[in-house]
């Protein structure tokens, strides 16, 4: 007997003539081997379908996605996939807490360093340059080789890069801290989606996704008063070390404990079975070029990439760098109250993602208007850190803080809806182009306006001017991104027909097939 399968998107049931009809499918993929109706089978092929049925209904071992095949997630109720969820989300929030960190610190390092308003943003750019380079890589060997073993060595790079800033005294070198700490960062949330992609089923994906942010936004939140209060304590060199242990504690408890998916086993088609296919329904098969050419061309993925250039890129371009010199300098508050409204604004992320993700689990066809609504939202707080004038109270400042908060807060669903519009076998691709988009907006962003307030100082303009009219640079970046989100919102979280992404074709020769035995 032969088995044809054509390429299948996500939530898609293959069929033996090769053409994918709907069905819903959150874990597995399955492959229908059932006979022309009236057709008779043969003793030893009807006893070869049934047993091939039963692998694809059990799902083949994963090994960071595609590469090994499917998973199938545990009984719900299960605290097994929490715990490997909770391991990776451990170190996630380890790599917030080191990205965030300068902006408590950002006052202190322009003393300890002697540089600029430029010369601080570089810091952030560079890390974030770095972050948004790799995220395409990280996509990749997350879908080819598995999470496991990018979250060990993100961080590591992370545990490395925090004794290189603590024990620097010299821009260079603090800067090579802040670039070991950008790279092992990359590797962190990508890789964490994708384990909860092994260990949950689809339609709990946007609500652990979202819980991933809220985890992420604790990190913020420690890096916030709470690393300003250990500063005043211990200094710059005692609390960037203390950051490193703990780093380390997570390595070592990650490196012990974490397995990537519910079950693994060597890739491979025993009993006979041969795979013949051009492009394999798990994917193995397809160049990489295909995947990234496919992956872009997928309005869908697209959008998720626009949602997260605008929410996200508008929130971090405040929390990473720009905000506390932004409160002291255009609206007079201490250092402390700055690093206080700073953590507002990291609140306001924390509940708005679970909210988001508790409603798009259950509402999903709500994630298009959702997140439409919030970068409304976002943009009306850029406009009014723009316009409101120097000296606010804090009863004036924390609407648009909030609106801050919020939209980075939703901008989770970004890689819900990415995951949405891709097979399972780009899914890492996907994320990471769509987690591309905010960090992209944080870069140019954040050197552009650090470039803008010393360009203005120089010019003889006042401190608390230069850093409001630079926030005309993010205002304008998030302005032009809602227009792209708007422009492709009817292809929120759905997945293109194959004839509009121009699928690889698959070999027209039988995609499995199998020899009667000939002993006895």
């Amino acid at each position: 007997m032969s088995m044809h399968v054509g390429p299948s998107n996500e939530g898609m049931t293959v069929r033996s003539s090769g053409s994918p009809s709907a069905a819903p499918c959150d874990t597995a993929q399955e492959y229908d081997t059932a006979p022309p109706r009236g057709a008779a089978l043969q003793p030893d092929t009807a006893r070869h379908d049934a047993a091939l049925h039963d692998t694809a209904q059990e799902g083949r071992a994963l090994r960071g996605g595609a590469r090994a095949g499917t998973s199938r997630a545990p009984a719900v109720g299960s605290l097994l996939p929490w715990a490997m969820w909770a391991l990776g989300a451990a170190c996630y929030l380890v790599a917030m807490f080191h990205r965030m960190s300068l902006s408590v610190a950002g006052l202190t390092a322009q003393e300890r360093f002697d540089v600029d308003a430029t010369g601080l943003a570089v810091f952030s750019v560079v890390q974030l340059t770095l972050y948004a380079l790799l995220q395409v890589p990280v996509g990749i060997g997350n879908d080819r080789y598995g999470p496991r073993v990018l979250l060990l060595g993100g961080t590591a790079l992370m545990a490395v890069g925090s004794v290189v800033f603590a024990l620097a005294t010299a821009y260079p070198a603090a800067m090579a801290g802040r670039a070991l700490i950008g790279a092992g960062d990359a590797c962190m949330f990508v890789s964490v989606l994708r384990i909860t992609r092994n260990w949950f089923p689809g339609n709990r994906y946007a609500f652990v996704a979202a819980l991933t942010g809220m985890i992420g936004g604790l990190g913020q939140i420690i890096a916030t008063s709470p690393l300003a209060a250990l500063l005043n304590v211990r200094g710059w060199t005692g609390a960037f070390l203390i950051g490193g242990v703990v780093t380390v504690v997570v390595l070592v408890a990650t490196a012990v404990a974490l397995r990537e998916a519910p079950r693994q086993s060597p890739r491979g088609d025993g009993g006979g079975t041969r795979r013949s296919t051009a492009v394999e329904a798990d994917g193995s098969g397809e160049r990489l070029r295909d995947t990234l050419r496919l992956t872009w061309r997928s309005p869908g993925v697209r959008h998720a990439l626009l949602t997260h250039f605008v929410l996200m890129g508008s929130f971090v371009s405040f929390t990473a760098v720009l905000g506390q010199p932004y409160l002291v300098a255009a609206h007079g508050l201490s250092d402390g109250a700055a690093a206080g409204m700073v953590t507002v604004v990291v609140l306001g992320f924390v509940v708005s993602s679970t909210a988001a993700g508790q409603l798009a689990s259950r509402r999903p066809g709500l994630r298009g208007r959702l997140v439409l609504a919030a970068g409304v939202v976002a943009v009306c707080g850029a406009v009014a850190l723009v316009a409101l004038p120097a000296g606010a109270t804090v009863a004036t400042l924390l609407p648009p803080l909030v609106a801050l908060g919020v939209g980075g807060g939703v901008s989770m669903l970004a890689f819900d809806l990415a995951r949405s519009a891709s097979p399972e076998h780009r899914a890492g691709v996907a994320s990471g182009l769509a987690n591309m988009g905010g960090f992209t907006f944080a870069v140019v962003s954040q050197l552009a306006a650090g470039l803008a307030i010393d360009g203005l100082l120089a010019a003889g303009a006042g401190r608390a001017d230069a850093h409001r009219y630079a926030f005309a640079i993010p205002l304008v970046l998030a302005v032009v991104g809602l227009v792209g989100v708007a422009r492709l919102r009817g292809h929120a979280g759905t997945a293109p027909r194959p004839t509009e992404s121009s699928e690889p074709a698959v070999s027209s020769e039988p995609a499995v097939s199998t020899t009667a035995p000939t002993g006895s």
